[in-house]
């Protein structure tokens, strides 16, 4: 039962195919491959009209036309068809022939009503030929020209390359222009027909697409053309690195490959610079203080050189002094070939740390210029750079550098210290020189506080390296003063200073028995191993250090009577000597005012506060008496040790409790005896 089902679907739909008048059968796909087999494929319009199931045959034919006899031969025949047909031919070589296929459908019903359907078409060849012999054009035609409405696609391959899409056109030939020289080599091309078809006039919406493939087609081409010399442009330094850098135009030709770098007569080979649009080439093997020439050419992508360009070469400034002197001549080489002609040479000096700026400007003629160079310049820089007529090109010399101290100076020279005198009358300054050198002196300079240093003195040269100068010329009860000294070179150009120092200035500031002495720090060459707080005394009049530190501050507890004076001692390494040296501040002095201190209670029976002994500052020992009286007058203690305390005994044994009277007499400053008298309270 199923077979017959299917027996029935295929007959009607073969009545159905032949009774559709309008029903056409089509080609969809030509193809030839590789081998020269051709892949053709074919179909019909399914959507049509079941009529009757009165077929009596149906046949679709497939065939090729014979070259030799002109008429078609059959390759394939079937009663049966599938929707779409394949079909291989693979006994012809479409490589070389273009071969020509012709489909047939035919239908007879039993009425022996007759429907015949065909369809045609070629397979395409293309040819490719080198155009007048010219790399840059390839003229590609073909054999078949379908109906109108197709376009015809071509796709080309080049050497080491992929199939890509060039141009599309409805004509059957296409011109086709190549942007790159080959070189001795064989492009590919192909052709793809497309176009939609309709088998069904009354429905233009049911169509069939048509897609014709064609092999691929060669010629051999080659590049004949010279190629085109690049533009010099400059010859320059980099500033950072004083590298020498190349630059030129690039060549015009659309297939350059890179450019070749040459240096010197001959023009021996440098470097090779790669790619069409690089343009730039730094040369690190030939150094910017040397002059070199250069010359390039371009070459193309078949290795076919142009002309070298003319010689351009880098500038290479020279700089010269003469001994004690302050002027310097600057010499260079001429720039060749700067594009559009030197226009100009300027001078650009650079001053220690300071920028660069342009001194002066010479035409195109100069070669050397002469400059002065201002008094306290150390080191001088300097470059040239050449422009060309109207300054649209600029390119850089090397970079010179010249130490104007060139001439024998001192290889040191320190201020040590700056001490105060003994009186704090003057200042006494230390120096430490380099006898080595031959000065002719040594300028001394000074400023109070912050105001500007002023050259005070000038001491000629010693055998000793240590210089020791006295100021007088100081009022240091108004001032604080900071010293250094210089020496000139043998040419006198160039004045070298020492380090700046200060004097030690101290203050002090009391509270209670505390005296703070504080002071700036020692700024003296060497370094500082301690301060010394040095102290004396009416009692005391010799200085004696009191404390020993590394800061710049000291509390120091004193009940003393009278006055007391401090100074502050900075104890340093000599730098040159190792030995130990000192700078002292001025004197700072207290004056203590005398102070009894009694207190109102004491209980002798007691561990604590069994004692009775006033607090004393700043009291003389001499002429110091305190008596002790009870209620009725009796003198029941005396004495006149100012450490001697009363322990509440009166002739072995502890007087009653009670109050008590004191009279205590001392010395004040002025020497006349001073009174205080009071009572006390015993408690047992």
């Amino acid at each position: 039962m199923r077979k017959v089902t299917i027996l029935i679907i295929v007959l009607v739909c073969c009545l159905g195919f032949c009774k559709a008048q309008q029903e056409q059968i089509r080609f969809t796909n030509v193809e030839v491959d590789s081998n020269g087999y051709v892949n053709l494929e074919w179909t019909y319009n399914r959507s049509f009209f079941l009529y009757t199931l009165n077929l009596h045959s149906y046949r679709s034919i497939l065939e090729r036309k014979n070259s030799a006899t002109g008429l078609y031969d059959t390759i394939y025949s079937s009663f049966f068809f599938t929707n779409p047909w394949v079909f291989i031919d693979s006994n012809v070589n479409a490589l070389t022939d273009s071969i020509k296929y012709r489909l047939t459908a035919i239908c007879i019903t039993v009425n022996n009503d007759r429907f015949i359907r065909t369809d045609s078409t070629t397979t395409i060849l293309p040819t490719v030929h080198n155009m007048q012999n010219q790399s840059q054009y390839a003229y590609v035609s073909w054999n078949n020209q379908y109906p109108q409405g197709g376009i015809y696609t071509i796709y080309r391959k080049m050497p080491n390359t992929v199939w890509t899409t060039v141009g599309t056109t409805q004509q059957t030939h296409y011109q086709d222009t190549i942007n790159n020289s080959i070189c001795n080599d064989t492009i590919y091309y192909k052709v793809h027909y497309n176009a939609n078809t309709y088998i069904d006039s009354s429905n233009p919406d049911r169509s069939l697409q048509l897609l014709s493939k064609s092999p691929p087609k060669g010629a051999w081409f080659t590049d004949p053309n010279p190629t085109t010399p690049c533009t010099l442009d400059v010859v320059t330094v980099d500033t950072a690195t004083q590298d020498i850098v190349l630059s030129w135009d690039a060549s015009p030709d659309p297939d350059i490959m890179g450019y070749f770098i040459c240096q010197g007569s001959p023009c021996m080979a440098l470097d090779t610079v790669w790619g069409q649009n690089n343009t730039t080439y730094t040369c690190t093997t030939r150094s910017s203080d040397s002059i070199n020439s250069f010359r390039l050419y371009a070459f193309d992508s078949c290795f076919s050189a142009s002309a070298l360009t003319d010689p351009y070469n880098n500038v290479v400034l020279q700089m010269q002094s003469q001994h004690c002197t302050r002027e310097i001549a600057f010499s260079w080489n001429e720039y060749i070939n700067m594009p559009g002609g030197v226009g100009q040479y300027t001078l650009f000096l650079k001053y220690d740390n300071a920028p660069y700026r342009a001194v002066a400007t010479e035409p195109s003629s100069s070669r050397s210029v002469s400059y002065t160079i201002p008094a306290g310049v150390r080191q001088v820089k300097a470059y040239l750079q050449t422009s060309n007529i109207g300054n649209t090109k600029r390119a850089l010399s090397n970079i010179k550098t010249f130490e104007m101290m060139t001439v024998d100076t001192a290889d040191f020279i320190y201020t040590l210290a700056v001490s105060v005198s003994e009186e704090c009358d003057a200042l006494q300054l230390r120096f430490l020189t380099d006898t080595h050198f031959a000065a002719t002196g040594y300028n001394i300079y000074r400023r109070a506080e912050v105001g500007s240093f002023q050259m005070i003195r000038t001491i000629p040269p010693s055998a000793n390296p240590i210089v020791d100068v006295v100021d007088n010329d100081v009022d240091l009860s108004a001032h604080r003063y900071t010293y250094y000294i210089s020496v000139w070179d043998e040419c006198e150009l160039i004045e070298k200073s020492s380090n700046r120092v200060r004097q030690i200035y101290a203050t002090i500031n009391s509270n209670e028995g505390t005296n703070t002495i504080s002071w700036n720090p020692y700024d003296g060459a060497g370094n500082l191993v301690n301060y010394n707080l040095l102290r004396k005394t009416e009692n005391e009049p010799s200085w004696t250090p009191v404390a020993t530190t590394q800061s710049c501050s000291v509390d120091d507890n004193t009940t003393q009577y009278g006055r007391v004076w401090y100074r502050v001692e900075a104890e340093y390494i000599n730098p040159q000597s190792g030995h130990r040296c000192f700078a002292l501040s001025q004197i700072v002095e207290y004056h203590g005012e005398p102070t009894v201190w009694v207190p109102n209670v004491f209980t002798p029976k007691r561990d604590n506060n069994n004692r009775f002994l006033p607090k004393t500052m700043f009291v003389k020992t001499e002429g110091y008496t305190m008596r002790i009286y009870n209620r009725f007058g009796l003198l029941v203690f005396e004495t006149n040790d100012i450490n001697q305390p009363w322990d509440g005994r009166y002739k072995g044994e502890i007087v009653p409790s009670g109050s008590y009277v004191y009279l205590i007499r001392y010395l004040g400053d002025d020497n006349y005896s001073n009174i205080i008298k009071g009572t006390i309270t015993v408690l047992k």
